[in-house]
C-alpha cells in the first residue's frame, strides 16, 4: 500500500525539481541580456483593461461586483493576454535587476517585491490553466483572474516607479514597452 504512495511522491518531486530548473534556466538566460534587448521582449498587453481589473480587485468601492468574469477575461485579453503577462513578468524582474547597477539596494528590494508577485501571478495562472484542462470553471475563477491582474499591475507599478526614481533617462522608453 505505501509503494504506490512513495511513486507518486518520487514522480511529484522529480517533476518539481524538472520545473524548478527550467524555470532557473529561463531566469538566468535573461539575467545576461541587455537593457535594451529585455525591452524588445516585452509584449504588449492591454494597459487600460488591466488597470480596470486590477484596481478593482486592489482599490474596492461600495459595489465590489462591478466587473463580470466575462468581462475581466475579455479586458485583460483572454489567453493570449494571459502568456503576454507570464512571459513580461520575468523580463521585468530583469529590468529591475538591471536597475541595481544604479541603486543596488532599492533595486534588490524592488525586485524583491516583484518576485513575490509574479509567484502569485504564476500561481493563479496555473490554476485558471488547470481548471481549463480539466474543463470546468469553478467558482474561484474571477479571483484567480483579479490576482493575475493585480499582480502584473503592482510589478508593472513597481518597475516603473524604480526606474522614474534611479534612470529617469530610461524612465520613457520603458513605459512606452509596456
Amino acid at each position: 500500500m505505501s509503494l504506490p504512495y512513495l511513486i507518486v511522491a518520487g514522480g511529484t518531486v522529480l517533476a518539481t525539481g524538472a520545473t524548478l530548473l527550467w524555470s532557473m534556466k529561463g531566469v538566468t538566460q535573461l539575467r545576461d541580456k541587455e537593457w535594451d534587448d529585455l525591452l524588445q521582449m516585452l509584449q504588449p498587453v492591454h494597459f487600460r483593461g488591466l488597470e480596470l481589473v486590477a484596481l478593482d480587485h486592489i482599490d474596492p468601492h461600495g459595489h465590489q461586483l462591478q466587473i463580470e468574469p466575462g468581462d475581466m477575461w475579455a479586458l485583460l485579453g483572454g489567453p493570449e493576454g494571459l502568456r503576454r503577462m507570464k512571459q513580461n513578468a520575468d523580463i521585468m524582474i530583469a529590468l529591475a535587476a538591471y536597475a541595481s547597477r544604479w541603486n543596488m539596494v532599492e533595486a534588490a528590494i524592488v525586485a524583491e517585491r516583484m518576485r513575490q508577485d509574479a509567484i502569485m501571478l504564476k500561481r493563479a495562472l496555473f490554476r485558471i490553466k488547470f481548471d481549463a484542462t480539466l474543463h470546468r470553471r469553478p467558482i474561484r475563477f474571477p479571483f484567480y483572474l483579479h490576482q493575475v491582474a493585480s499582480s502584473y499591475y503592482l510589478m508593472l507599478r513597481r518597475l516603473l516607479c524604480l526606474y522614474e526614481a534611479n534612470h529617469a533617462g530610461l524612465h520613457p522608453r520603458l513605459a512606452a514597452a509596456l
